[in-house]
């Protein structure tokens, strides 16, 4: 699956230094990576916030792992995806049983959603996860204020 490589905005890369300006901040994940990202590899992109307010969803590490294998799939927001189990329990070295707890867990808590297509195909979607990240954003900026960083 390819996909553009675009800069890394601001908004994802933390604060800038008082001496760093924001075109000296401008880097692309291709550069960031060295090589491990190219026209054919592809990116994930998980806001901060999910990650800073990972506890507070009570997502454990597997059920995190999950969600960003989920993620990798979604790049237009208006269209569902429809990653196998299978692949994703295979990535990860789990048994399939652990990806399904874990998605169904997320659905249960309402960060995702999982439907079926009029073939059969199971789809995830993630609009409950962006609109609960948006309006929990304040919280992320607490996390953020707690972190102890270069520890």
């Amino acid at each position: 699956m390819g996909h553009m490589i675009d800069p890394v905005s601001p908004s994802t890369m933390g604060s800038l230094s008082d001496h760093e300006t924001l075109e000296e901040a401008k880097i692309t994940v291709k550069e960031k990576w060295q090589g491990a990202v190219n026209e054919g590899s592809g990116f994930v992109a998980v806001p901060m916030s999910l990650l800073r307010l990972q506890s507070k969803y009570q997502l454990n590490p597997t059920d995190m792992l999950v969600l960003i294998n989920l993620l990798a799939h979604w790049w237009d927001p208006k269209k569902p995806v429809f990653p196998r189990s299978t692949t994703i329990a295979k990535r990860m070295g789990v048994d399939l049983r652990t990806v399904q707890r874990a998605t169904h867990k997320m659905v249960k808590a309402g960060l995702i959603e999982r439907d079926k297509l009029t073939d059969g195909k199971r789809v995830f979607a993630f609009d409950n996860l962006a609109k609960r990240l948006a309006a929990d954003m304040p919280l992320a900026f607490v996390a953020q204020a707690q972190e102890t960083f270069g520890s």
